[in-house]
């Protein structure tokens, strides 16, 4: 049975997971539903997209259900899987210290919020039931080892954008105080090497990896990050966003699961034998996926909880610098820049929300395409919007759309009064896929408030001559 709790969710009874939007204004916005529970509202911060379960019941129960051990041939997941390919889902292992902090806080009965930032399949994307995302499959699975607590994940997923656009943006998709966080980008997010979305390879994409994983460990809670990594069977090569993070899964001591580690091989070997199980377009995960994902996740837990059980004493040097939340420095800081380092305090302003409005618009609209992407558009050269952006370390970046669809045209972008010293930004491109990208307009900034200034050109990359633009964000930091 379901009803409706004063606060305005949806709950249900016993221990079936519920999920709720929480929409809040001046006053108490409307809050509508529609295919897969995407959030609707005006002010983004208040549009979360929460799957919760409810309170358990006041009888004592064990809450840690004796699972041990996870690893040999009378594990659950081992037996359904085998040893070998679970072994291979874990990309980096880790010291789990903080996902084991939060596994003990569970175990005292106490309540784990949880969030997810990612792309389309974590959006669910090709699915016909939300309860099938991998994410809310995890969260059965964790209620059935922790009944005593109250645990949600806040689903903060928005399809087609990257690393980039979470690295400014996060706290406009999830709370704060979370105690866990699945972070997958691997699809959207490009390869650190020579690889067919970037050619010459992508360092910026492991640098908005980074900042977005530092952001995250920096929250109150201090939670623990997981990331996760998939992989489209559209794609012609191995080489995708999995190795831009994996270098920072090891810096910043994260666990890794990935099914492109576990599977990749074998479906280039079979395909007959499992693309049509593990994918229902080539590129967006089945339902039998999501529950492949959800117990590659659920095993590698599991096994943390077996570990918590030992009772070897801790050697000397675990009390040394293991004990730091997060490494003084980022990783692209150079030891003789290291007086200079401060951390990025993102500054973001995305449609999404929204009531957000820049400072001057003339000849863009607003466009909300199906309730899920929000953009501000131009189609007529000379239309030109201001918007007012802060500055932290010194970099502005504009979130835009690019695509070999759409008549997207050129836009030329500057910073205060000095035009000249602009930089020209292009929609289009020739890859066979359309995602957001965040693109830099400046760095070196002084540190306060700034106006950046973008006009549509007559120029073009499109070789139609389109000069249509769509921009979903404007970044700083």
């Amino acid at each position: 049975m379901v009803r409706y709790s004063p606060l305005g969710r949806l709950s249900s009874n016993a221990h079936t997971p519920r999920i709720a939007i929480i929409a809040i204004f001046t006053s108490l916005a409307v809050v509508s539903i529609a295919s897969l529970l995407v959030l609707r509202g005006t002010d983004i911060s208040a549009r979360l997209h929460l799957f919760s379960s409810p309170p358990s019941e006041p009888e004592k129960v064990d809450a840690t259900p004796s699972i041990c051990p996870a690893i040999g041939p009378n594990n659950h997941f081992e037996q359904q899987y085998g040893h070998e390919l679970l072994q291979r889902s874990i990309a980096h292992e880790g010291s789990n210290r903080r996902l084991r902090e939060k596994i003990a806080k569970a175990q005292r009965g106490e309540d784990i919020r949880m969030a997810v930032v990612g792309g389309s399949v974590s959006a669910g994307h090709t699915l016909n039931d939300w309860r099938n995302i991998y994410f809310y499959r995890f969260l059965d699975w964790w209620n059935q080892q922790f009944p005593n607590g109250h645990h949600e994940i806040f689903q903060g997923a928005v399809p087609a954008t990257d690393s980039g656009y979470f690295a400014y943006c996060f706290d406009k998709h999830i709370p704060k105080d979370v105690d866990i966080v699945f972070v997958e980008f691997s699809l959207n997010d490009a390869s650190s090497l020579p690889c067919e979305m970037a050619k010459q390879g992508s360092i910026v994409q492991a640098k908005m990896m980074e900042s977005l994983v530092r952001n995250l460990l920096r929250l109150p809670r201090k939670p623990a990050v997981i990331m996760t990594s998939v992989f489209s069977f559209n794609v012609n090569e191995y080489l995708d966003g999995q190795e831009s993070h994996l270098p920072i899964s090891n810096y910043y001591d994260l666990p890794h699961i990935s099914m492109k580690n576990a599977l990749f091989d074998h479906i280039n070997r079979h395909p007959d034998d499992l693309k049509g199980k593990l994918y229902n377009d080539g590129h967006h995960l089945s339902e039998w996926g999501h529950q492949m994902l959800s117990d590659m996740v659920s095993h590698y837990v599991e096994r943390q909880i077996c570990a918590m059980s030992d009772t070897v004493q801790p050697p000397l040097l675990d009390s040394y610098s293991y004990n730091e939340s997060i490494p003084k420095y980022d990783m692209f800081t150079h030891r003789w820049q290291q007086n200079e380092f401060r951390e990025l305090e993102p500054y973001c302003h995305t449609f999404s929300d929204q009531s957000y409005r820049p400072k001057e618009v003339d000849g863009w609209k607003f466009w909300n395409w199906q309730n899920e992407k929000f953009y501000i558009v131009a189609d007529e050269p000379g239309a030109s919007v201001t918007f007012e952006v802060e500055a932290n370390q010194g970099v502005v970046y504009l979130y835009l759309l690019r695509s070999a669809n759409y008549n997207l045209g050129n836009i030329w972008c500057w910073i205060g009064d000095d035009k000249e010293k602009g930089r020209e930004l292009e929609g289009y491109w020739d890859k066979w896929y359309s995602v957001g990208v965040m693109t830099p307009v400046a760095e070196g900034l002084s540190q306060g408030q700034h106006l950046l200034h973008c006009e549509l050109m007559n120029k073009t990359s499109h070789p139609d001559g389109g000069t249509h633009f769509r921009i979903l964000a404007v970044a700083s930091g």
